[in-house]
């Protein structure tokens, strides 16, 4: 697996490009919005990891660039994740907060990228989720980790509430966006469900 790994912290770029070599993944760095620029022109990536601190170019500008070619992308952020982060739409297509172990971030990638190469879709009433190019009803961008918390939420499955609450906040302002019935709700004794908007 090729990686653009992209953050202006030199020693994190050094010390997880050689702990990601390990296992035999090829890590290009980068520690500038132009360095970012100038690699993705040079080379082609399954992957690409961005800090959203990244100077010079704005990581929006990077992450639209991103979105147009269809490379994978996972956003870097310094606090816990948001609805606001989740419901731009410029988005990332999986994000990871500091602090972290090197093995939930190659978890993660391998996570991702595995979803881009499979066609599984996730269906409950007029919604429908596509995993592999990370779209919602094929309209609206969507992350991993929402992906992952409709599939449970559908499965019957349990879920951390606290954790989800910012996947499941996005997740219903996008199915009220598409104008969808589905809606995720809290139901007495059972917890957060995927219900329909008229149950």
């Amino acid at each position: 697996m090729k990686v653009l790994l992209a953050d202006p912290d030199r020693d994190f770029l050094v010390s997880f490009k050689n702990l990601m070599e390990l296992s035999g993944d090829d890590i290009v760095t980068a520690f500038d919005g132009t360095q970012v620029i100038v690699q993705t022109a040079e080379h082609s990536f399954d992957l690409v990891i961005l800090g959203r601190n990244i100077p010079r170019i704005p990581y929006r500008e990077l992450l639209k660039m991103m979105n147009e070619n269809n490379t994978p992308v996972i956003l870097l952020l310094e606090s816990k994740i948001n609805s606001d982060i989740l419901l731009d739409d410029v988005l990332a297509n999986a994000h990871i907060s500091f602090p972290f172990f090197p093995s939930e971030l190659t978890d993660l990638m391998h996570e991702v990228l595995d979803k881009t190469k499979t066609e599984n879709k996730i269906r409950f009433e007029d919604m429908e989720i596509n995993g592999k190019n990370f779209l919602l009803c094929g309209k609206l961008r969507i992350t991993n980790e929402e992906i992952n918390t409709a599939d449970a939420l559908i499965k019957g499955s349990e879920i951390n509430a606290k954790r989800s609450e910012p996947y499941i906040n996005s997740l219903n302002n996008k199915f009220q966006k598409l104008g969808l019935k589905a809606r995720i709700r809290y139901v007495m004794k059972e917890g957060y469900r995927m219900v329909s908007e008229y149950e």
